[in-house]
C-alpha cells in the first residue's frame, strides 16, 4: 500500500511538471513547494553531476586575508581550492576591492580590455574555473548616445579580446552590471525605497519607517538604463559576429535586485527595462526573494523569465541566473545555527534544479559587512564576532555553514547527499 501511494504521489509531481512545460497549467503555492521538495538534495534529490560548473562565490572587499598573494590572486585560488567553478569578480577600473597586498598601478584611462590583460586578473583567468561572471560598472542613469557609444565599443573590445585570447578553452565569460534596481533609483538610502502610493509606509531595515514616491522622472531614468543595456549587448554581438570560431562564450546579462517591487507595479529594471531591450541573461541580486520555503525565490525567478526580451544568440531561452545570494550566518535570530541556515540552502538549491537554473552565486567567499558603521571604517582586518557572517570562509580560516553544505553537494556530485553524516 505505501509503495502504492509512493507512486501515485511520484506519478502527480511529474505530471504536474509535465504540464507546466507545456505551458498548460499554473502551478499552486503548494505545488510549487512539493516540486521544489523533490529536487532538494537532502530530501533525496540527486545533485547533478556538473554541480561544480553551476556553483560559485563572489569575491569582493572582504576584510581578511590568509596569504601574502595578490588579495584578487588569493581568493581567487581559495575558490578553486574549495572546488568551484564560478566565481565572480569586481571588474573595474578602481580596484578598491581587491587592496590587500597588491600594487594595482592603473592609468585613470585604462580600458577594459587592458584591464582584462592587467596581470592580476590575467592569473585568474587561467585558473581552472568554467564561468567568471564580471560585474563592470558603467554610466547607468547617467547614459547619454556619446557615453552610451563608448561604453559599447569597450564593450566591444574587452568581449573580442576575451573571444580570441580564450579561443582555445571552454570557459564563459559574463559581463553584467551592479544591482540595476539601485542603480536606477540613484542609490540604496532610504529614498531609494519607492512606493507608488501616497502615504503609504515602508519598514527599513533598521526599524525606522519612511515614505517615499516613485520619483517625477523615473521614465527618464528607464529610458537612460535601457539605452545603457542596448549599448553594452550591442558591444557583445558585434564582437561575437566577428569572432566566430572559438571555445571561449561571452554573454551580456542585466543584474535586477528588487524583483518584486516590479511584480507590485513600482517601476524597476524587470517590468520596466526589460521589455525595452534584449539580453542574452538576466543576474538576480536575490535578497528580497529569500523566504523559508523557496516558494518566493521560485515565483521571482518565474516572473524575470516571464519578461525577458532573449537576443537571438540565446535561440529562444530565457535565462535568469542568481547572481547574488547569502544568508549572514552572524546576523539574525533564528539563522545563526547550522541546521536553519542549511536548510535554507538546501531549499534554494531545489528552486534552482527544478527550474534549471545555471548558476548560483553565493555572496560571498570572505565576508565583507562588519556588524556596525564603527567597524566598517577601520582598515584592518575584522575577527570573527566582528562580521555579519556573509563568507564561506570565517576570518579564522573554518568553513562556514553555507560551505560546509555545499561541500558536500561537490563531493557527492552525481550522487546522492550524505544527510546521516552531515
Amino acid at each position: 500500500m505505501k509503495r502504492l501511494i509512493l507512486f501515485v504521489s511520484v506519478a502527480l509531481c511529474f505530471s504536474v511538471i509535465y504540464a507546466k512545460e507545456k505551458g498548460s497549467v499554473k502551478l499552486t503555492d503548494q505545488q510549487i513547494i512539493e516540486l521544489i521538495a523533490m529536487n532538494r538534495p537532502l530530501k533525496g534529490a540527486i545533485i547533478p553531476y556538473d554541480i561544480k560548473d553551476r556553483l560559485g562565490a563572489t569575491h569582493v572587499g572582504g576584510k581578511y586575508f590568509f596569504t601574502d598573494e595578490p588579495y584578487l590572486i588569493e581568493g581567487c585560488k581559495k575558490l578553486t581550492e574549495l572546488g568551484y567553478g564560478v566565481a565572480k569578480l569586481w571588474f573595474r577600473k578602481d580596484p578598491g576591492g581587491y587592496p590587500y597586498h597588491s600594487e594595482w598601478n592603473i592609468s585613470k584611462d585604462i580600458t577594459l580590455k587592458e584591464l582584462a590583460k592587467h596581470p592580476y586578473f590575467a592569473a585568474c583567468f587561467d585558473l581552472p574555473f568554467s564561468t567568471f561572471a564580471l560585474s563592470v560598472d558603467g554610466a547607468g542613469i547617467n547614459t547619454t548616445d556619446e557615453s552610451s557609444a563608448r561604453e559599447e565599443q569597450e564593450i566591444y573590445e574587452l568581449t573580442k579580446y576575451l573571444l580570441q585570447k580564450y579561443k582555445n578553452r571552454n570557459i564563459t565569460f559574463i559581463l553584467h552590471n551592479w544591482e540595476g534596481d539601485w542603480m536606477m533609483r540613484g542609490g540604496t538610502g532610504d529614498y531609494a525605497r519607492w512606493t507608488r502610493k501616497a502615504g503609504e509606509l515602508i519598514k527599513a531595515v533598521d526599524g525606522e519607517r519612511y515614505t517615499v514616491l516613485v520619483p517625477a522622472d523615473s521614465t527618464n531614468r528607464i529610458n537612460a538604463m535601457a539605452k545603457w543595456f542596448w549599448a553594452r549587448q550591442n558591444g557583445v554581438n558585434r564582437a561575437r559576429a566577428e569572432v566566430k570560431h572559438s571555445k571561449c562564450r561571452v554573454y551580456h546579462a542585466i543584474e535586477a535586485n528588487k524583483v518584486f517591487d516590479s511584480k507590485e507595479g513600482i517601476p524597476g529594471i524587470v517590468n520596466s527595462v526589460l521589455p525595452l531591450v534584449e539580453t542574452d541573461m538576466v543576474s538576480w541580486s536575490s535578497y528580497d526573494g529569500l523566504d523559508a520555503t523557496g516558494l518566493k525565490l521560485y515565483k521571482g525567478i518565474e516572473y524575470i523569465r516571464d519578461n525577458i526580451r532573449p537576443t537571438r544568440f540565446m535561440k529562444g531561452k530565457k535565462v535568469v541566473f542568481l547572481g547574488e545570494i547569502g544568508i549572514p550566518e552572524q546576523r539574525y535570530e533564528g539563522l545563526m545555527e547550522k541546521g536553519p541556515v542549511v536548510d535554507r540552502w538546501d531549499a534554494y538549491i531545489g528552486v534552482c534544479l527544478a527550474l534549471k537554473v545555471p548558476y548560483l552565486i553565493q555572496w560571498e567567499l570572505y565576508c565583507n559587512e562588519p556588524k556596525n558603521e564603527a567597524l566598517r571604517k577601520l582598515k584592518d582586518t575584522r575577527k570573527i564576532d566582528e562580521m555579519r557572517g556573509f563568507w564561506l570562509i570565517r576570518p579564522d580560516g573554518t568553513m562556514g555553514f553555507a560551505a560546509q553544505y555545499f561541500d558536500q553537494l561537490l563531493k557527492n556530485a552525481g550522487g546522492k547527499f550524505p544527510a546521516k553524516n552531515f
